[in-house]
C-alpha cells in the first residue's frame, strides 16, 4: 500500500454491501469476455506453475510424398522429419483502483460493483489488445492495391479479399466457422465455411458495398459477434470505445499521401482486417495466473497503512502468446472512406 499515490485515490465513491472474492472474480470475467475478438480464435495451451517462464512449441513440417513404387526386397531410403521451434515468454499485465476510507464512509454509490465492471472491461480490452498486437505483427500481409503500408491510398476491394482467401487456402489453413445451405422457408442465403476476420466499423462501412457481401441478417447460423460474411470470410466488428487504443488495429498517418480517404494532415490512416485460420495463433495462460480480481481491504497492508486508510481492487493476468504458423494467419491493410 505504501506505493499507492494519493493522486490516484478515489475520494468521492461510496461503500456497498460486502461480497466475496469469488463473486468479484466471476463478475470481472463476465465483463472481460465481451471484449475478446483476437484471442477468441487462438489455441490455448496451459503452462503449469513452477515450470519456467519461456514456452517452446514445436511444429513438424509435412513429409514429402512417397510416390515411388517400392522395389521388391529393397526398403526405401526413408525420411528425416524437419521441425521448427516457436517460443514466447510469460508476461504479466494488470491494474488497480485505490479508494480512501473517507470516500468509503461518505460516498453514495455502489462503488464495488462499478469497480469490478470497469476493471473487467479494462482487463478485456487490454488483453485483447495484447493478442491483437501479436497477430497483427505477422509477416503474411496484403496491401490494398499496393505493396507497402506507406504507399496505401486505396480502400478495400473484392480483389484484396479474394487474394487473402486464396493465400490461406493454398497454405492449408483450415476454416474455423462452418457454412450452411440457407433456407427458403426463412429466406436466408447459403454461406460457405469461413475464416474469422476481425476489423473496425470504418472498414465494414466500405465492405458493405462489395458484391457477395451479406449482413448476418441475410443468412442463418451467424455466431455471437458475427456481423457479416463475404465468400469464405466471416466478419467481427471490433470498435475502439473512447479512443482507448483497443479494438481493431489502426495505424494513424501510416499510409501514403491523400485527402480523398481518411487521413491525418494529408497522410492516410491505415486500417486492418485480421484473418484467422485454425491453429495459426496460440495463447499460453499460466494455470495459476489467469485473469483474476485482487481485492485488498482497509488495513491489509499492515504497518504500511497504519490507520486503515487505503483499500484497492485490481486485476492481474500472466500469459504468453505466439504465432505458430504464419501461413495460417493473414492481414489486409487498407484505407477507408471519409
Amino acid at each position: 500500500m505504501a506505493n499507492v499515490l494519493s493522486t490516484n485515490l478515489t475520494t468521492s465513491i461510496s461503500p456497498s454491501p460486502d461480497a466475496t472474492q469469488s463473486f468479484y472474480h466471476r463478475e470481472l470475467l463476465e465483463r472481460a469476455k465481451y471484449n475478446e475478438f483476437y484471442g477468441r480464435w487462438a489455441d490455448s495451451v496451459s503452462l503449469e506453475s513452477k515450470k519456467g517462464k519461456t514456452v517452446i512449441m514445436r511444429r513438424y513440417a509435412h513429409l514429402a510424398l512417397a510416390l515411388s513404387p517400392l522395389a521388391e526386397s529393397e526398403p526405401p531410403t526413408g525420411k528425416t522429419p524437419t521441425l521448427e521451434d516457436y517460443q514466447a515468454t510469460l508476461k504479466q499485465f494488470g491494474d488497480f483502483i485505490a479508494l480512501s476510507d473517507y470516500a468509503d464512509f461518505t460516498g453514495i454509490d455502489d462503488y464495488q460493483r462499478h469497480w469490478v465492471g470497469l476493471l473487467g472491461e479494462q482487463a478485456g480490452y487490454t488483453m485483447d489488445a495484447v493478442d491483437r498486437d501479436v497477430v497483427t505483427a505477422g509477416t503474411n500481409v496484403f496491401y490494398s492495391n499496393g505493396t507497402a503500408r506507406t504507399d496505401l491510398v486505396s480502400i478495400i476491394d473484392e480483389n484484396d479479399l479474394d487474394r487473402a482467401i486464396r493465400d490461406l487456402s493454398n497454405g492449408g489453413a483450415m476454416k474455423l466457422l462452418s457454412g450452411n445451405q440457407g433456407s427458403t422457408t426463412v429466406g436466408s442465403s447459403p454461406i460457405m465455411a469461413a475464416y474469422p476476420s476481425v476489423t473496425l466499423p470504418n472498414v465494414l462501412f466500405d465492405l458493405q458495398n462489395l458484391n457477395n457481401f451479406k449482413w448476418a441478417s441475410e443468412y442463418k447460423g451467424a455466431i455471437e459477434g458475427e456481423v457479416a460474411r463475404y465468400k469464405q470470410l466471416a466478419f467481427f466488428e471490433s470498435a475502439d470505445p473512447s479512443s482507448l487504443g483497443a479494438g481493431g488495429k489502426k495505424f494513424n498517418s501510416g499510409g501514403g499521401s491523400s485527402t480523398a480517404v481518411e487521413n491525418t494532415a494529408g497522410t492516410v490512416n491505415v486500417y486492418t482486417i485480421m484473418i484467422f485460420g485454425k491453429h495459426g495463433f496460440t495463447r499460453v495462460p499460466l494455470n495459476a495466473g489467469s485473469t483474476k480480481v485482487i481485492r485488498k481491504a482497509l488495513g491489509s497492508a499492515g504497518t504500511a497503512d497504519p490507520l486503515d486508510q487505503l483499500q484497492t481492487m485490481g486485476w492481474k493476468n500472466t500469459s504468453a502468446r505466439l504465432i505458430t504458423n504464419q501461413d495460417w494467419l493473414c492481414r489486409i491493410e487498407c484505407a477507408v472512406n471519409l
